[in-house]
């Protein structure tokens, strides 16, 4: 399915789009709910979270608001804690496709360059925590139900660890699915990479987490271990992630050099100064480029050669074509015609001149006699 094909749904498309997003979103976390985290006694592992950030990029901001907001809202009634007790978190929820939706009317549509998939993952991360942000605060100055810092890991940590990794991870996926992000050689490097390693980091931070959670001395220990470690894989992930953008633009950037190079020489163009800095290198790329240039430079010879040729054959085909014409026009019949009356009409005159010069000369002898 690709993202050309879908159209913005309007009025009654999009209630229903809505409704039924909201729906789906709703069940989900009323399924999840079972899953609390440590210490948590509200927050639940949600994979769905990434359900409003994927509806506000593909749709806009008002269909991933109102998914996150009613969604969460239907999930916290049909799991007991009241559908409106909770409020600050259902503007939060909302917030997780509100902010994204803008990027969809700011021309992030369409992902296939590197620099567009980082657009798309700072604003996932910035979205999670300003939504998370926003939930605290409307607690503190109005609901008054968090008391710190307890609440640091009954709720705040929680939210905004799982939040983070969850979307970061499945957003992307989901846009794959859509063609929101188009597979180059850029996104692919970047998404397994991404993918690896925030595996390689959570497999890592749980597997240290179990083994040290039965030698901790108390339970708040053991959540102050589990939530130090979330926090370092959330930090983990975006080192990383900036590191995987670094290493693959080492591989795209000569890769997006040699592709304009091979359009300048489709377009007849050989002097190929993007190339410039690449020969520099001293690896494959390096090697690859000043191939390309010299093989540009031995195309631009031979076809000169080419034209040159060109022309004189075509001076030599116009001379034997002129030669051709003339040489039909010559051999035709209406030709022949032409030259023998010709040839007629010179006999012609020359008898007439003839009997002129007969008729002149005894003239000239009776003057004489006289």
């Amino acid at each position: 399915m690709s993202l050309s094909k879908i159209h913005l749904p309007k009025g009654a498309r999009t209630l229903i789009l809505i409704i039924a997003a909201a729906l789906a979103y709703g069940f989900l976390n009323a399924y999840s709910s079972r899953l609390l985290l440590p210490s948590a006694p509200f927050i639940a592992l949600r994979p769905q979270v990434a359900l409003p950030f994927f509806l506000g990029f593909v749709f806009g901001p008002w269909v991933g608001f109102l998914t996150g907001f009613l969604g969460n809202m239907i999930g916290d009634g049909l799991s007991g804690y009241g559908y409106w007790h909770f409020w600050n978190w259902h503007i939060a929820n909302g917030i997780y496709g509100l902010l994204p939706g803008f990027a969809h009317y700011l021309g992030l549509k369409e992902i296939r360059t590197l620099r567009r998939f980082v657009i798309m993952e700072t604003i996932v991360i910035a979205t999670n925590v300003v939504a998370v942000g926003v939930a605290v605060l409307a607690d503190l100055f109005w609901l008054k139900t968090m008391q710190f810092p307890e609440s640091l890991n009954a709720w705040i940590l929680p939210a905004l660890i799982t939040n983070i990794v969850l979307s970061f991870v499945l957003v992307p996926l989901l846009l794959v699915f859509v063609k929101s992000i188009v597979i180059t050689v850029e996104t692919r490097i970047t998404l397994a990479l991404s993918w690896l390693m925030v595996s390689i980091v959570v497999i890592s931070a749980t597997a240290v987490t179990w083994t040290v959670w039965n030698d901790l001395t108390s339970q708040a220990a053991s959540v102050r271990a589990f939530y130090s470690a979330g926090i370092v894989t959330v930090l983990v992930v975006i080192v990383g992630f900036l590191i995987s953008v670094f290493l693959a633009r080492r591989i795209t950037d000569p890769l997006a050099s040699l592709s304009e190079a091979a359009r300048q020489i489709e377009n007849g163009e050989y002097r190929l100064p993007v190339l410039d800095t690449l020969v520099k290198r001293s690896d494959e790329f390096g090697q690859l480029s000043t191939i390309m240039q010299r093989m540009a430079s031995q195309v631009e010879l031979r076809e000169t050669r080419l034209k040159n040729q060109v022309a004189e054959l075509k001076i030599e085909i116009d001379r034997t074509k002129q030669d051709e014409d003339v040489r039909e026009v010559v051999e035709s019949d209406y030709f022949k015609t032409l030259r023998q009356k010709a040839r007629g009409f010179r006999t012609m005159s020359r008898t007439d001149k003839e009997e002129e010069i007969k008729d002149a000369t005894p003239k000239d002898d009776e003057s004489s006699s006289i």
